[in-house]
């Protein structure tokens, strides 16, 4: 057996085990306590996403107004993507 291959293998190994085993949410505080339980916060306005748009014919971005109403930036016609 070549040692390159298992050097690779042993890298490749302990890379995966970091992968999975890695922690993201290592800052266990908790920032809500320190926010006002009343405000609700309804504003889809910073959204933006790149479809297509049907007047346009083009690629063109959206702007969020609704959860997953979308409305053209350029010609304002409005993109439905809600479940019926």
């Amino acid at each position: 057996m070549d040692w390159v291959n298992i050097g690779i293998g042993a890298i490749s190994a302990m890379f995966a085990y970091f992968l999975f085993t890695s922690d993201n949410n290592k800052d266990t505080t908790d920032h809500t306590e320190d926010a006002v339980s009343d405000i609700e916060i309804n504003d889809y306005s910073g959204r933006h996403v790149t479809l297509s748009c049907q007047t346009c014919r083009k690629l063109k971005r959206h702007k969020e107004i609704e959860p997953n109403m979308y409305q053209c930036v350029k010609c304002k016609r409005h993109v439905d993507l809600r479940v019926s």
